[in-house]
């Protein structure tokens, strides 16, 4: 990476932290950090949930490819369901930074443990077999 693409995401990163929280204080939502997964260690984001919306900044993923955002519970067996509406996609851009807003029918705390955002690297989001973890975080 060049000296200049990173420090336009550092000041992305820093400005990041300071303003969406400030600008989500009001909506009675959490903002949760993105955590990277092994497979894609420089990605990162964030997440805003409240009763009845996600949306979501992520950055650092795999350029202008699709990604889907799922709620998940690993216990007592794996199971997820989308996060918003089919289906549950994004597309990155040229530089790996993705958005992602999604009305909810009801609010994911309590039911879910977890939040994924996934790469389908055939670029078909229905394609549940060769997803690949980008970013996760509990909720």
């Amino acid at each position: 990476m060049n000296s200049r693409r990173t420090f336009q995401l550092a000041i992305i990163g820093i400005l990041s932290i300071f303003l969406i929280p400030i600008s989500w204080a009001s909506t009675d939502g959490r903002t949760v950090v993105l955590e990277s997964t092994a497979k894609h260690p420089d990605a990162s984001g964030t997440a805003l949930i409240d009763q009845d919306h996600v949306s979501i900044q992520a950055r650092g993923l795999k350029p202008e490819s699709v990604y889907t955002v799922w709620f998940v519970n690993m216990k007592p067996n794996k199971h997820e369901t989308g996060a918003g509406s089919a289906p549950y996609m994004f597309r990155t851009d040229k530089w790996g930074d993705g958005n992602y807003s999604a009305p909810l029918n009801e609010t994911p705390f309590g039911k879910w443990t977890m939040i994924m955002v996934v790469l389908h690297p055939a670029g078909d989001p229905k394609d549940m077999k060769n997803m690949v973890g980008a970013l996760k975080a509990p909720l």
